[in-house]
């Protein structure tokens, strides 16, 4: 494509798509070091992967191997665990050093 018929617009577009490509990760580990994201789980991806391959009918054994299915159908075979998760305001009150709303008290007078 010729210099002239790219528009400010498309490459402002690409430049932000390439850039959120690129610092997806380093963002990722940067909030779930901060506290603001749950740490991934290790067999995650094995997990949804053999749930998608068994919703397809398909036998994930044969795909992903045994060990990797066996993991995973003993990792979903306990409930999912509830996650706290801080909010943007909790963040904020971390990062800057003040306590948050609900840990102060009214002053009586």
């Amino acid at each position: 494509m010729c210099a002239s018929c790219v528009s400010k617009v498309d490459v402002v577009a690409g430049t932000v798509g390439f850039s959120a490509y690129l610092l997806k990760g380093p963002v990722q580990d940067m909030l779930v070091a901060a506290g603001l994201l749950p740490e991934p789980h290790p067999l995650a991806r094995d997990m949804r992967t053999v749930t998608f391959l068994r919703g397809l009918e398909l036998d994930p054994v044969a795909i992903l191997g045994g060990e990797a299915v066996e993991a995973a159908d003993r990792a979903l075979a306990f409930p999912r665990q509830k996650i706290y998760r801080r909010s943007f305001r909790d963040a904020i009150a971390l990062l800057a050093g003040r306590s948050m709303r609900s840990q102060t008290v009214p002053a009586v007078q």
